[in-house]
């Protein structure tokens, strides 16, 4: 019974960790777009990255060195990056439609942080959409809820 009972505990450690360790992966998954849509005007502003920082945080419950870490790598990477599609294949892998969306209402919260929407980031949340198969539609409602968290009126953007 208490060899049960260990294996049992052991298995939901094993779980919980396989659990914490995807949680992560994805919070890296989303970072690491999230400084792709700040980079697209051509510098990440400390504003962005600031509000990365804040959104990943609360979205995913990491605690501070967990989130500078992810932060840093993700900018890092961005220096590096050619493409972006493998990182799209793996997000599409590992969240469904809806959550998909969010992540997309989360890109658009970056992309107007600055109260403004220039024709390189709108180019950009147009490619963003098609590479994580959300529609035009939901694309524009993902928008608009960004527009009122931040408080943005949709006439100004």
């Amino acid at each position: 019974m208490f060899s049960t009972v260990k294996n049992w505990l052991s298995q939901n450690d094993t779980q919980a960790v396989t659990e914490v360790s995807e949680s992560v992966e994805l919070a890296q998954l989303v970072t690491a777009l999230l400084v792709e849509a700040a980079g697209a005007d051509g510098k990440i502003a400390d504003e962005e990255s600031q509000l990365i920082s804040e959104i990943i945080s609360a979205q995913f419950e990491l605690s501070d060195d967990e989130m500078v870490t992810v932060l840093s790598d993700a900018v890092n990477d961005y220096t590096d990056r050619i493409e972006i599609h493998g990182l799209m294949r793996r997000l599409r892998e590992r969240a469904d439609y809806e959550e998909r969306i969010g992540v997309l209402e989360l890109v658009w919260m970056v992309v107007l942080s600055d109260d403004r929407l220039d024709h390189i980031e709108a180019q950009l949340m147009r490619r963003l959409a098609g590479l994580l198969y959300i529609s035009d539609v939901d694309s524009g409602l993902a928008a608009q809820t960004a527009r009122t968290r931040l408080g943005i009126d949709a006439a100004s953007a």
